[in-house]
């Protein structure tokens, strides 16, 4: 559809002040080439917003078609295109002929002229247009004007029987000039005249008269119309506002089942990472037990290893001391110095030989970990090797000893 030029041009002097021009040109277009907008003329003028602020806008003003008690009325109308049409509805006013005035506390129309009727609150982007929107005015205004007129009464017609006092006022004095001037030519066409007259007037009269019943009729039956109209718009609109309560009672339901829906998920997805939380603490809690436990036989370890360290040092100490008492005494090996008694106390030597060499081995392994030279998990490793061959070795000593212990007391 090719655009209305005159749209075309007032859009082009009002510049940037629509978000879609396009899809204002196209509605406005479609309105002034259809029945119902033909008398419309596209302008820019000042829209005053009920916040204070305005805007030059396009406007189209003109009439509107509407039909009352069977007569078919041309409305005047301004239809205001906002800044952001088609987002918002357009604003609609009823404008004022001479001699014609607003009603009071029309339904459908403020003190202002300001238009308000349904099509326009339920107004949204794809569904409505400006076409539909004349139409459903012209439909409200149809049922219920929002005007009316005023001017001077009508000069009331003369009662029925004071026509008919005319006539018999005019038979007498017939009947009586009849008598003087009976042979008078003249007189009988005056009197023919003025008989044709007083007809004439009685049937004016009498024709008024069933005008003005006929009207009365007429009114009445208007009324009733009127009235059958109202009651069914009436009833249209609280089917209307019935179905938009079903929708939103529909709608509503269905955002809280779905909402009822998340909110289950949700507390189920909190519930297993909840779950997850609590057994991956009570790992750590374990772990941090064992840590705490093998530190602790570590410890003891580290206790061991350091008492005897120091009686190994007394030792070597004691041992220096008788040997620069021996200076004397000549070089003998060690394994020679030391004879067992028996093969168990040979064992005995060669276990405590170990017992010692171990001894030495953990101490120098603590002082690689001191130093940096060895890691903690290397360490560990080594002295849970070396503590329990020493764990052995040394319960082997002792079991030897008491072998020893129980021959000793056996010969007694």
């Amino acid at each position: 559809m090719v655009n209305d030029p005159r749209v075309t041009e007032q859009l082009s002097h009002l510049g940037g002040v629509y978000r879609d021009p396009v899809r204002v040109d196209r509605d406005a277009t479609a309105l002034l080439r259809s029945s119902v907008g033909e008398h419309l003329t596209p302008v820019a003028a000042e829209l005053y917003e009920d916040n204070g602020s305005h805007s030059t806008v396009l406007v189209l003003q003109g009439t509107i078609a509407v039909d009352f008690r069977g007569t078919t009325y041309r409305q005047l109308m301004e239809i205001y295109l906002p800044g952001r049409y088609p987002q918002r509805p357009p604003v609609c006013y009823v404008r004022l002929a001479e001699h014609i005035y607003l009603k009071n506390n029309h339904e459908h129309v403020g003190s202002d002229g300001k238009v308000d009727i349904p099509y326009l609150d339920e107004w949204t982007l794809h569904h409505h247009n400006l076409v539909e929107l004349v139409i459903q005015m012209s439909s409200v205004f149809s049922a219920d004007p929002p005007v009316f007129s005023r001017t001077s009464a009508a000069t009331p017609p003369p009662p029925a029987y004071a026509a008919a006092a005319v006539y018999n006022d005019t038979r007498s004095s017939t009947t009586t000039t009849n008598s003087n001037h009976g042979s008078s030519i003249s007189y009988q066409r005056e009197k023919r005249q003025r008989e044709v007259e007083a007809e004439r007037r009685l049937a004016q009269d009498a024709a008024e008269a069933n005008a003005a019943v006929a009207a009365a009729r007429r009114a009445a039956q208007a009324e009733q119309e009127r009235e059958v109209q109202r009651l069914a718009q009436q009833a249209w609109e609280e089917r209307r506002i019935d179905q938009l309560r079903q929708n939103l009672t529909f709608k509503t339901q269905r955002h809280f089942v779905e909402l009822s829906k998340e909110t289950q998920q949700q507390v189920q997805a909190d519930e297993r990472h909840k779950q997850l939380l609590i057994h991956a603490e009570s790992k750590i809690d374990a772990q941090i037990k064992a840590l705490e436990k093998e530190k602790e036989t570590l410890e003891g370890h580290l206790s061991t290893t350091r008492e005897k360290s120091i009686a190994i040092k007394a030792w070597v100490r004691s041992h220096k001391e008788r040997l620069a008492e021996s200076k004397e005494a000549e070089a003998v090996p060690a394994d020679k110095l030391v004879q067992p008694a028996s093969e168990l106390h040979g064992q005995m030597l060669a276990l405590a030989a170990e017992n010692a060499a171990l001894t030495d081995v953990l101490y120098f392994l603590d002082r690689g970990l001191y130093a940096g030279k060895l890691d903690a998990v290397a360490h560990l490793k080594q002295v849970r090797k070396l503590a329990k061959k020493q764990f052995l070795v040394q319960a082997h000593l002792i079991k030897i000893n008491q072998v020893l212990l129980d021959r000793s007391n056996s010969r007694r």
